[in-house]
């Protein structure tokens, strides 16, 4: 029996003992075949709302000068590229449930059955820039959002949650992980508020913001690269900014909290 013949074998032997069914592309290259996808473009208006419901997988939104959402995802399976195995799920996509009224669009897995298999799905979201973000909730895995102007709920288990870009009311919560968010062109109504049970807070802001800054890692440590009037590293933190108009709470139960000032582009 010949070496690649014996691997093919063990190959067979291992998938069929977890019963999993699988296919060789036998001219991939060890290339896996394409997934499929799941896509939908639907009118929306800017100053709509959006949500997002996920179990596990990744979430990512970015904003664009559209009067109009589009929607992309795909099962997120792990494949045996070495060998070019490609598991049966994934050629089909998955099935996404998206209610859509004249101003607001929300998103979820279809309930088929099927859900323990097909847990894991990646969205990606192109949404107008002026945008309230109702609730985006993952399970585990990571949520990134850029380049949005107007509100933002962010609700995640466990991973991580990168912000960018973004102007407007901000509120994320999160188990474990990391949180990396900035915050540009603070307004005075404008509220900011992280909070992470385990793990750290990192906040990039401009040198010029004006708010009100309460931070609390009892934990850890605060520290900032913005003068905050208060001698640091410390455990908990009341500052004030410009006039102190906006409102920033910052809670790392477990964790540290960074401060950052935002590099500005020559």
């Amino acid at each position: 029996m010949t070496r690649r013949l014996a691997g093919f074998l063990f190959l067979f032997l291992l998938l069929s003992s977890a019963c999993v069914v699988a296919v060789v592309d036998p001219g991939s290259g060890g290339q896996p075949w394409p997934r499929k996808a799941f896509h939908k473009t639907l009118d929306l208006n800017p100053g709509s709302s959006v949500s997002v419901e996920n179990e596990e997988g990744n979430i990512e939104i970015s904003g664009w000068n559209e009067s109009r959402v589009e929607i992309s995802a795909e099962k997120g399976r792990e494949y045996l590229q070495s060998a070019g195995v490609h598991f049966i799920g994934e050629f089909s996509a998955p099935g996404i449930q998206v209610r859509s009224t004249d101003n607001s669009v929300r998103i979820r897995k279809k309930e088929t059955g099927t859900e323990e298999r097909d847990r894991v799905v990646r969205y990606s979201l192109k949404v107008p820039r002026s945008i309230n973000l109702d609730s985006i909730r993952n399970g585990t895995g990571r949520i990134f959002v850029s380049d949005l102007y107007g509100r933002a709920l962010l609700d995640e288990d466990d991973g991580e949650i990168f912000v960018r870009n973004f102007s407007g009311s901000l509120d994320v919560r999160l188990g474990n992980g990391t949180v990396d968010a900035e915050i540009l062109d603070l307004r005075p109504q404008d509220s900011v508020r992280i909070r992470v049970e385990s793990g750290d807070i990192v906040l990039f802001l401009e040198l010029n913001a004006d708010a009100r800054i309460m931070a609390d890692a009892p934990e850890g440590s605060v520290v900032s690269e913005l003068d905050l009037g208060q001698p640091l590293p410390a455990k908990q933190v009341s500052a004030r900014l410009g006039e102190g108009r906006a409102s920033i709470e910052l809670t790392a139960a477990a964790g540290d909290i960074k401060i950052r000032k935002v590099e500005i582009s020559p």
